[in-house]
């Protein structure tokens, strides 16, 4: 765990959280998700025993949002290795945040973000349980979006990144919401339900949920978000929870859904950033996909309205 100034914004892997622990994140944060991902693999080498999931949070029952996939570490048992979230948008694609996939070369090394090895990934798809059930697959291409950078504050911008695979999902996919249907749905007052197997606590060693978990947080008004976040909020993000209910650790790459006019779920978001979990002056920073909508349409190849 690293210490940090008030406001400093790194790059984070998100997960469900509880309320209890937010007074303690206001001066915290963690290392990136890369980082992360390295120490889950080396402690796994070294033998290190992986620490259970401890904490009360809203279970989704096995049968609900199989939209969801989790990304782990490959040859790794799932409920060990996760450590990302993705949404399949397409028969043969998911869609998840860019930083989760990324190879963890500091920016300033290079001009250009380039994907992780595909084979250093599995992916679960078809169970909300990690330990059981579901198919294991491996991507065949990752595929960046290609603006994708971090900033020198550690804020991941165009944070999206889709994986393609060889055989199609079986699950239907997700239905991306079209600009007009975010402005309609992003009001205040509103709720945005995130899905995630990620940790309850903003903690290093807390441990990842073997269950699929599952919020509602309420909405925050872009301006708002920025008089808290400043310039590192840009127009192609939105901002929910503030010290109730939010993403945190393990949550990265996974939706944010709301609700058209007849009561249907589409998606709206992916989890990208933040100051810690479930902090009552810092919210969970989503990628906003309508604004990338024709990109990944076309990368997919999807028809609109079909996904």
């Amino acid at each position: 765990m690293q210490r940090a100034g008030i406001v400093t914004l790194l790059l984070v892997a998100l997960g469900l959280a509880s309320a209890a622990r937010a007074q303690q994140t206001e001066s915290r944060s963690l290392p990136s998700v890369q980082r992360q991902y390295q120490h889950r693999l080396e402690a796994l080498q070294a033998g290190h025993r992986i620490p259970q999931f401890h904490g009360s949070a809203s279970i989704m029952p096995d049968r609900g949002y199989r939209v969801l996939v989790s990304i782990g570490i490959a040859g790794v048992p799932q409920d060990q290795g996760h450590f990302c979230g993705g949404v399949i948008i397409a028969p043969r694609w998911v869609l998840t945040a860019a930083h989760c996939v990324a190879d963890p070369t500091p920016p300033n090394e290079r001009a250009n973000a380039v994907p992780l090895e595909p084979a250093k990934l599995q992916v679960l798809s078809g169970t909300n349980v990690l330990y059981r059930g579901g198919k294991t697959s491996t991507p065949t291409r990752i595929v960046l979006r290609p603006d994708y950078r971090v900033t020198a504050q550690g804020v991941p911008e165009n944070d999206l990144a889709l994986l393609e695979f060889r055989d199609g999902f079986a699950e239907r996919p997700a239905r991306i919401a079209t600009d007009e249907q975010l402005r309609r749905t992003f009001q205040p007052g509103e709720k945005l339900i995130v899905l995630g197997w990620g940790t309850a606590t903003f903690d290093a060693e807390s441990a990842i949920s073997p269950t699929l978990l599952w919020t509602f947080t309420d909405t925050v008004s872009r301006s708002k978000c920025q008089q808290i976040y400043g310039d590192g909020v840009n127009e192609q993000m939105l901002c929910a929870g503030l010290g109730t209910s939010d993403s945190c650790q393990g949550d990265s790459g996974g939706p944010a859904f709301g609700y058209d006019d007849r009561g249907q779920e589409m998606l709206l978001g992916v989890v990208s950033w933040g100051a810690g979990c479930t902090n009552k002056n810092y919210p969970g920073v989503y990628a906003d996909v309508t604004k990338y909508r024709d990109w990944i349409l076309a990368t997919t190849a999807a028809v609109p309205g079909t996904q």
